[in-house]
């Protein structure tokens, strides 16, 4: 069995800053990665959902993927996602990229309609071909939902280092928190369920919020390790109720928060806020809605 860095505490879904014609702000990306860095994090995870990463060209990920792990210089643990819909394109993106410096790749498989068997199929034949080690990730929302002893059945092999389980089902997610050991990371995903999912057992938890606003993100796993669980619950509360917010603008047209997340970035004065094609940018009404949100609820020192 393989035996990787730890994936701990807040992981950060690392935004992928662009510029006016959508090419890639290598620039911006070198901030957030340096920013990201200034905080107390567990993880990188690069070119995700929240990353917009099904919206970019082989060459743009290649360019996020050589920026990131240069900047990162193996600082903080970073887990680089190849996931595409061909796997001819996962394989010619690791073979371009596995020279760099992060820890693992993480692939989804972009096909909710796979059985079962063929999605074990397609995380094995990666796993034995990959030079580096393997995370799985499925998300509910983009592929095709596992359950507990899909993970079970996979977890023994040498190559596959980790799970990221994005799900709502607390039975679920308990069970599949329980593998965990030194040799199988489990990490859970989604902004709102944070609390719940440590009382769960998970020892890691991704969120692209955690790339704008990793501060509460922060002190709730903080105060949650120090055994001030009121505490830690009060301060998930607050964050749910700035995204319940937060959710008026962009994300009921994109689904992702991406417009907005990078919006607050820009006002961090890290990156522009840029999105890729499909998606739509930020509006001025919308804009004033989001720094209102941040002048009322102080995550960070935020000055209009």
């Amino acid at each position: 069995m393989i035996k990787t860095r730890p994936v701990r505490g807040i992981v950060p879904v690392v935004d992928t800053p662009l510029t006016a014609d959508e090419d890639i702000d290598v620039p911006g990306l070198k901030r957030l990665i340096e920013f990201l860095n200034t905080k107390r994090i567990g993880g990188l995870w690069v070119l995700g959902t929240g990353s917009e990463d099904m919206n970019l060209s082989f060459a743009k990920r290649i360019k996020v993927a050589q920026t990131a792990c240069e900047v990162n210089a193996g600082k903080t643990p970073l887990i680089l996602g190849a996931g595409f819909f061909a796997l001819e394109d996962i394989f010619d993106f690791i073979e371009e990229t596995k020279q760099l410096e992060f820890d693992a790749y993480h692939v989804m498989p972009y096909n909710p309609k796979l059985s079962l068997d063929r999605v074990d199929w397609f995380y094995r034949h990666i796993a034995d071909n990959c030079p580096k080690p393997l995370w799985m990730y499925v998300s509910g929302n983009w592929s095709r939902s596992v359950t507990p002893d899909f993970v079970a059945n996979l977890k023994p092999h040498p190559n596959i280092a980790g799970f990221k389980f994005s799900n709502q089902d607390t039975v679920a997610v308990t069970q599949v928190a329980g593998m965990a050991d030194d040799q199988f990371q489990v990490i859970t995903a989604v902004a709102s369920q944070l609390h719940a999912c440590l009382c769960m057992g998970s020892k890691g938890h991704t969120s692209s919020l955690s790339c704008c606003i990793p501060e509460p993100m922060i002190e709730i796993h903080e105060l949650f390790l120090e055994r001030k669980i009121e505490e830690s619950l009060a301060a998930q509360h607050r964050l749910n109720a700035f995204l319940k917010a937060l959710s008026k603008n962009t994300k009921k047209d994109n689904f992702l928060w991406a417009a907005d997340e990078k919006y607050i970035l820009k006002l961090r004065g890290i990156c522009d806020a840029y999105v890729t094609s499909y998606y739509r940018q930020i509006n001025e009404d919308e804009k004033t809605r989001v720094r209102k949100l941040l002048e009322e609820y102080r995550f960070f020192n935020f000055q209009t």
